[in-house]
């Protein structure tokens, strides 16, 4: 078994794994490796020229405590059938921890599976996030609801949110957009809820009812953007949030990280990152 860096020449390869692993529609994972495939920070295993697995790594910056890091987003980790339980991924992600710490990084962070999955080589939960259901009998205080993707108002949101949660990503319009684009070539929609033009939140969703993000100011809007989004796909739908949203829900871990040299302090004051792969 070959064990490297990845380059451009692999991403059919890649690609390929992603889409059988993950159960991705090849349009998506087309889109996916267009815009975020960074092959010099992932690491294949091959036997022969054959890919057997990868660890994909995606560099990004989180806020924590008011100070943007450096950090390294894991995505991708997976394992052909047939050539599971040889440590393959132990030795990939090995291999790109290493790769990170090298080059500067202050974490890698990811979203495992399992909560259990990457404890042997050192990740600890980091963030946990809180699963909140629509209800249809709740009543709610009067937002403004605007059908339509605007930056300005979202990211109002999402850097207000920023001032109080660590470990959000950093993002500025063109990142927002991106991410936007991400979801929306699954059908994601956006909901906008304003007061005295002020924007209170914001939900990306989809009609199949799937919730790709959910920020707020206040659980009067976390509230009314959940139960009006389940009103427009015509069931219930669910969607994960922080813990202090102010909403009943089922509270269970999230981000796990794996630190260098002190850079910070887990668990997370309010931790909560919106994983936008």
């Amino acid at each position: 078994m070959i064990f490297r860096k990845l380059t451009q020449n692999d991403r059919t390869q890649a690609e390929a794994v992603w889409i059988e692993i993950f159960e991705e529609s090849p349009a998506f994972a087309s889109y996916y490796f267009d815009r975020r495939f960074h092959p010099e920070h992932s690491f294949g295993a091959f036997e022969g020229d054959r890919m057997a697995a990868m660890a994909q790594g995606r560099p990004t910056e989180i806020i924590v405590e008011g100070k943007t890091y450096p950090a390294m987003l894991v995505a991708g980790v997976s394992t052909l059938p047939e050539f599971r339980r040889q440590g393959l991924m132990h030795r990939l992600m090995t291999m790109l921890i290493e790769h990170a710490k090298e080059s500067g990084y202050a974490c890698c962070y990811l979203h495992p599976v399992t909560e259990t999955l990457y404890t042997s080589l050192g990740f600890q939960n980091g963030a946990d996030i809180l699963t909140v259901h629509s209800d249809p009998d709740r009543s709610h205080e009067a937002f403004v609801l605007k059908e339509e993707l605007r930056a300005d108002e979202m990211l109002s949101v999402y850097h207000t949110l920023q001032q109080t949660h660590d470990g959000m990503q950093v993002r500025d319009e063109a990142e927002l957009l991106t991410v936007f684009a991400d979801y929306a070539i699954d059908g994601g929609k956006v909901l906008i809820a304003s007061r005295e033009g002020r924007p209170y939140g914001y939900i990306i969703y989809c009609s199949d009812g799937l919730v790709y993000e959910l920020m707020a100011l206040s659980p009067a809007a976390y509230a009314c953007l959940l139960d009006e989004a389940a009103a427009r796909v015509g069931k219930e739908i669910k969607a994960m949030a922080p813990v202090d949203c102010g909403l009943c829900g089922e509270r269970h871990y999230s981000m796990q990280y794996l630190v260098f040299d002190g850079a910070f302090s887990l668990p997370l004051k309010n931790g909560f990152c919106r994983l936008a792969y």
